[in-house]
């Protein structure tokens, strides 16, 4: 082999049987060698294109998942105070229609500053109309950990009086949270959640799926790893964007009307049939 080598790099030999010139298979090899190296580079451009557009299709996936909205402006700045630990929003363009599906007595002229920011000694605060919703705020509004048949009559009662309600509430402290819709005296959807699920009727609504919110069914075991509590501590934030989604936050109300006046009164509870 060595010996055939020499004799085709001196072109000293030649293939009887072939009738070619030993130094004619030197341009043969060379070209089989290019050969190869074209065809190794167009296999490794081929790969290459593909990660590429596998990579772009990805991309364009994960851009058409709707993003979580960022927190309003208000609740990341020192205005968080005007947002409640638990407010309602119920189906209404006047205010004196509220009064009276909840009895409200001592009704008394109230700044939707000092509203919001609870700066009244009544039981519940009613906000100037906006967009078709009253905002409800106060301390009369029942806390579903200490008592959520209380959040479920309320709630239930003035959606058949004015057509519907919903209940909101978060406690950064506590973790505490929660959500409810009714709809003529029927629960559209409802959930609540103090350590453990207090109540989860309904199906999720679009806007939950899209701010990704977190709702552990019943039978759920109660989260005990970090992680597990961080999960569905996430829902925290998105309350008051939920609000917005569904009728009206707390914000977006003061910031409609800044100068408006509401009503602040004493509330006597009142339970569905």
């Amino acid at each position: 082999m060595r010996a055939l080598l020499a004799e085709i790099s001196t072109g000293a030999t030649s293939d009887p049987s072939l009738g070619v010139p030993g130094r004619d298979l030197v341009p043969a090899l060379l070209l089989l060698l290019i050969a190869a190296v074209v065809v190794l580079g167009a296999v490794s451009l081929v790969l290459t294109l593909h990660l590429v557009r596998q990579r772009r299709r990805e991309r364009e996936g994960d851009s058409r998942v709707d993003p979580i909205p960022p927190a309003p402006t208000a609740l990341r700045s020192s205005a968080t105070l005007l947002v409640p630990a638990r407010w309602m929003a119920v189906s209404a363009t006047t205010v004196r229609e509220v009064r009276h599906a909840l009895d409200l007595s001592n009704p008394t002229p109230c700044t939707i500053q000092d509203g919001l920011a609870g700066n009244h000694q009544q039981a519940l605060f009613l906000a100037p109309p906006v967009d078709g919703w009253v905002l409800i705020t106060g301390p009369g509004i029942p806390d579903p950990a200490e008592d959520i048949d209380e959040v479920y009559h309320l709630v239930r009662a003035l959606s058949i009086k004015l057509g519907a309600a919903q209940f909101f509430c978060f406690n950064r402290v506590l973790g505490h949270h929660g959500w409810a819709w009714a709809r003529g005296g029927t629960i559209v959807r409802a959930f609540a959640w103090a350590g453990t699920t207090l109540w989860n009727e309904g199906e999720p609504t679009p806007a939950e799926r899209t701010l990704r919110l977190r709702s552990p069914r019943y039978s759920d075991p109660t989260p005990t790893t970090a992680l597990a509590r961080e999960s569905i501590l996430s829902n925290l934030d998105k309350v008051p964007i939920l609000a917005g989604r569904w009728s009206v936050d707390p914000v977006s109300v003061h910031q409609q009307v800044p100068n408006g006046v509401g009503v602040a009164g004493e509330f006597t509870r009142i339970r569905s049939s």
